[in-house]
């Protein structure tokens, strides 16, 4: 934690095998963009269409510069993008949707929207930064704007992970699995969402059962904000840190270690607790309450709640001190 390491060592459980990487024409980039930290020597390459190709380490295919289209390629084999130097601002709905049955690693990105504070809830409930079905994958060193969803993981993508990511300003989830898949999520900020993390199945998925699944979640910072626009009850409202199914019971269990949360104010709707009927293991976390009068949920013994903002707050310096690159 705290240190950025190469795809090559963060992803070094796939089974890398020496091929010819094989590339398409890229596709031309608009203007350049400079890299929040120095990146070594190599050959750039602009995001190119589908890539079928295994990961040569230590130089995988990069993405580079202010992007224009939606990067979506079908993944095959084990591919690795390093997209530090690259940037979407307000290119899609889904700016960055890669997909296919085999396994990526993904290093970087700027993902900025640009819409309105007075937008919709409804616009932003059908747009999603990283969105991804690739599965065991690994997806680090993220940025994230101004989106409905920070991090989307879709159908397939089982046993992903998520590491050093960095948002902010999510109008709706700040992690989705709408499909309750196994995963991990450390050492990332979200740094304002409208709600924490998210695995319910959607109104047209009757078919996923995660409950054998367990969502972990280690050293991560999580703030819940007040949107200017909601899914229901006044504005600016939010809604609660976890959204697990409550009906069949069918989402992961969940695992919670050494994780600083935030929240100013009741929840809109949901709970500011742990998910009822669900397995949970928990040590060392912390809930910073600014919110008025007494915190509004029971909490077990593996949670201290605290009125001290300047936990949050040296929280948030030591986490950005630790990852230089995000701004």
């Amino acid at each position: 934690t705290g240190s950025r390491t190469p795809c090559s060592t963060a992803c070094d459980a796939f089974d890398l095998v020496a091929a010819p990487l094989l590339v398409s024409p890229p596709v031309p980039v608009v203007g350049p963009v400079r890299s929040p930290l120095p990146v070594r020597e190599r050959a750039q390459l602009t995001c190119p269409p589908p890539v079928r190709s295994v990961w040569l380490a230590p130089n995988p295919p990069t993405c580079s510069g202010s992007q224009t289209t939606q990067f979506h390629q079908s993944i095959t084999g084990h591919v690795a993008v390093d997209a530090r130097s690259a940037s979407w601002t307000q290119v899609s709905d889904w700016p960055v949707s890669p997909d296919g049955n085999g396994s990526l690693c993904w290093d970087g990105g700027s993902i900025i929207g640009t819409w309105s504070l007075n937008t919709p809830w409804d616009v932003f409930h059908h747009t999603g930064g990283f969105s991804f079905a690739t599965p065991n994958s690994v997806v680090e060193n993220v940025r994230v704007h101004n989106y409905g969803d920070a991090i989307n993981v879709r159908d397939g993508a089982s046993n992903w992970a998520v590491r050093g990511a960095h948002t902010s300003l999510i109008r709706d989830d700040c992690l989705q699995d709408d499909y309750l898949n196994a995963g991990v999520i450390s050492d990332s900020l979200f740094d304002g969402c409208y709600v924490g993390i998210s695995t319910r199945p959607s109104s047209n998925n009757s078919k996923s059962d995660g409950h054998t699944n367990t969502l972990t979640m280690n050293n991560n910072l999580l703030r819940l904000q007040p949107m200017p626009t909601v899914y229901k009850g006044p504005a600016p409202g939010h809604g609660g840190f976890f959204k697990w199914d409550d009906h069949g019971r069918v989402s992961p269990k969940l695992v919670l270690r050494d994780n600083v949360f935030r929240v100013d104010s009741k929840p809109n709707h949901q709970t500011l607790g742990l998910p009822p009927g669900y397995d949970v293991k928990c040590s060392n976390n912390v809930v910073v309450w600014l919110g008025k009068g007494r915190y509004p949920d029971r909490l077990p013994k593996c949670f201290k709640v605290t009125r001290d903002r300047r936990v949050w707050d040296r929280a948030v310096a030591q986490w950005r001190a630790a990852h230089p690159w995000s701004l």
